[in-house]
């Protein structure tokens, strides 16, 4: 089975803002490295684009063998990998494009489709999305104030330890707003996007946390206007 990452076409502004955080958190939870690893159980696939051998197809038992599984594309990538066979995933930013959302109410409703569907089989991967989303939220708001909690502490006589505090302080703000730069370049935005990373973390958390509840409590998901519940 053989599928690649295409490159995702970013239009309204809140494509721009969430996208690059939700593709940078897929690219650390489902690791390429780790999914063609054939000793790895790590499986993903893109349903943009998918090739797969028909004896394989067949022998997994097909879509039919997912009927059931609202996230499908990675579902079928499971029962590749997991009987046996090789599951490839690739770069392929530079020969498809994708636009997959065109709004936030369509990316609300796709991502809390996705996210804890896709993901109840590894609760870790859960927590630490929740963890990194929150984390990042928290730094994106609390660091810029902390070089300037440092100069008043300086002013104040603070001395060199003050001046410790704001150097770090500053290290670390540019360390994360450079992480969010460079996902914005990769996904050909603006680099000024990395200045959105509040409101893009606190966007992501809401809506890992949202699809958590919403299978949890038994609501179900909705896609085109219909409600699943996930098994």
């Amino acid at each position: 089975m053989f599928t690649i990452m295409t490159f995702q076409v970013l239009g309204s502004f809140w494509e721009k803002v969430l996208m690059p955080i939700v593709m940078t958190a897929l690219s650390v939870g489902f690791s390429p490295r780790r999914v063609n690893d054939p000793k790895s159980r790590d499986a993903i696939a893109n349903g943009q684009f998918i090739m797969i051998r028909r004896l394989v197809y067949d022998a997994v038992g097909g879509h039919e063998s997912v009927k059931d599984q609202i996230v499908e594309d990675k579902a079928i990538s499971e029962q590749v990998k997991w009987n046996g066979y090789r599951l490839v995933v690739a770069n392929g930013t530079s020969v498809a494009r994708t636009r997959m959302y065109t709004s936030l109410p369509e990316m609300w409703e796709g991502w809390t489709k996705n996210i804890y569907p896709g993901l109840r089989d590894r609760p870790s991967l859960i927590l630490l999305g929740a963890f990194g989303a929150f984390l990042a939220l928290v730094a994106a708001l609390i660091l810029p104030l902390w070089p300037l909690l440092g100069v008043a502490w300086y002013l104040q006589g603070g001395g060199w330890l003050a001046l410790t505090v704001i150097a770090k302080s500053l290290i670390l703000w540019v360390i994360v707003i450079d992480a969010r730069r460079r996902a914005s370049v990769g996904l050909g935005i603006s680099p000024w996007y990395s200045l959105t990373l509040p409101v893009g973390a606190a966007l992501f958390a809401a809506m890992m946390f949202t699809s958590a509840w919403r299978v949890l409590s038994g609501k179900g998901v909705t896609w085109k206007g219909r409600v699943y519940t996930p098994k």
